[in-house]
């Protein structure tokens, strides 16, 4: 429409310029050495035209002749440039939907239209480890961390895949290699400090850890909860040393990070008792227990306690800040059992069998009771039969690979990854840990 407009507006120019010279007629003379030429002005002025127009023919012929065949390289070249753009576009699509098939299709086609450079190759990669094809992935990936500019791709891809199965030996030393190749790569201090976590070099995990949150790579509560993980690993570390000093620092350096972390209440709450602390180690177990109650909590007061009855009287202290929780039954019950106080032991168990969900442990609990106090072994068998089909009991369990632990590691044994542990049930959703009592800070 555009162009038809134009083309309007240049006839009725030309037609109001004709009409113009026609109400305006005149005569040019032009004498050039003894040549004389007589004509109309109209006439002249077309002539003038005619000739300027033969000029600027002239000029494109030449321009198409000399620049020509480059114009022509650079427009297919562009053309093939955005045909790749639009592969490259489709094909992180395709990734993104999970189609393999039609990801490796598009990075053929990027690779055809803009040849093998590195947005091709990473699109290739992606889509190689998409399709299961670890072993082109890693080629690929072998030839990006070859090239200077796009190492940084590369090597990121390669321990991606050396994670991914498991060789952790190898991507420690390509975290190592990458880190004297690229130093300031702000994400590779997060993988430095799993890498030192992993070997237990606690020390240089949090110099990885203090770049990474100077680069903002985590936020603030993030970054506080790590260093709480880092400081429980060096308080357990100096525990087995003997240096009780630096020991009880660490703890207390971890709870001060994260003081409403159960992991750090628990370490603390440990090495002060370890150490003689009682008073103290109680203080802390029961501020602790009127908002996060936990059995490892109940514990640690039942062990500092120097009879059976003594621990149950410290029990039942402990639970009246938090009468209701599944945690303060459970706790009773074991106390009781303990000091071989039955009645009470039975009350508390039936309570906590009649809440929702009630795990494997009160079955097993009331099992015990049965053999106990009776020697009932039918009603003892009935309980366990009940606790083979009850939840299963909550225990430290690996959100990467799912392994159980009886108390938070900092690093999960089975994976190798750090920080990684949560108390709850196996199966269980992670909404569902609040019925516990826990509060899951992650």
């Amino acid at each position: 429409m555009r162009r038809f407009f134009t083309f309007i507006v240049q006839i009725v120019v030309l037609a109001a310029v004709a009409i113009w010279l026609a109400d305006r007629p005149g005569t040019a003379r032009i004498e050039w050495h003894g040549t004389v030429i007589e004509t109309s002005a109209a006439f002249l002025g077309l002539c003038v035209l005619a000739v300027a127009f033969a000029f600027y023919l002239l000029f494109r012929v030449y321009h198409f002749l000399r620049h020509g065949p480059a114009n022509w390289r650079l427009r297919r070249r562009m053309h093939k440039m955005e045909q790749a753009q639009d592969n490259l576009t489709k094909g992180l699509i395709a990734i993104a939907a999970g189609n393999a098939t039609e990801a490796g299709r598009l990075a053929v086609a990027s690779r055809k239209s803009a040849g093998n450079g590195v947005a091709s190759k990473w699109l290739q990669a992606q889509a190689a480890q998409l399709a299961g094809d670890r072993r082109a992935a890693a080629e690929i990936f072998r030839a990006l961390a070859s090239d200077p500019e796009a190492a940084v791709l590369g090597y990121r891809g390669l321990i991606t895949e050396a994670k991914r199965a498991g060789n952790w030996a190898e991507a420690d030393r390509l975290i190592t290699e990458l880190h004297q190749l690229k130093p300031a790569t702000p994400w590779l201090s997060l993988m430095r400090m799993e890498s030192a976590a992993r070997r237990q070099q606690w020390g240089e995990a949090e110099s990885a850890l203090s770049h990474a949150t100077a680069a903002r790579l985590m936020d603030s509560a993030n970054g506080r909860r790590t260093r709480a993980a880092l400081r429980i690993a060096v308080s357990r570390d100096e525990t087995a040393k003997g240096d009780k000093d630096a020991a009880l620092k660490a703890a207390e350096q971890a709870a001060q990070q994260a003081p409403d972390w159960l992991p750090a209440t628990i370490n603390l709450a440990e090495t002060l008792a370890g150490l003689g602390h009682k008073r103290a180690a109680t203080r802390l177990i029961e501020r602790a227990w009127k908002t996060h109650p936990h059995p490892q909590l109940a514990l640690i007061l039942r062990q500092q306690a120097e009879t059976p009855l003594a621990a149950y009287k410290d029990t039942e202290h402990l639970c009246r800040a938090n009468p209701d929780a599944p945690e303060s039954k459970m706790a009773l019950a074991e106390a009781a059992l303990g000091a071989d106080i039955w009645g009470a032991a039975r009350r508390y168990l039936t309570e906590a069998a009649a809440l929702r969900d009630a795990p494997q442990n009160i079955y097993k609990m009331l099992a015990r009771l049965e053999r106990r106090e009776r020697g009932n072994e039918h009603a003892a068998a009935g309980w366990l039969a009940k606790a083979a089909e009850a939840p299963a009991d909550p225990t430290w369990l690996c959100r990467v690979c799912g392994g159980s632990h009886d108390a938070w590691q900092p690093v999960c044994g089975p994976c190798g990854s750090f920080d990684t542990l949560d108390w709850q049930s196996a199966g269980q959703s992670r909404g569902a840990v609040a019925y516990l009592g826990v509060d899951n800070n992650d």
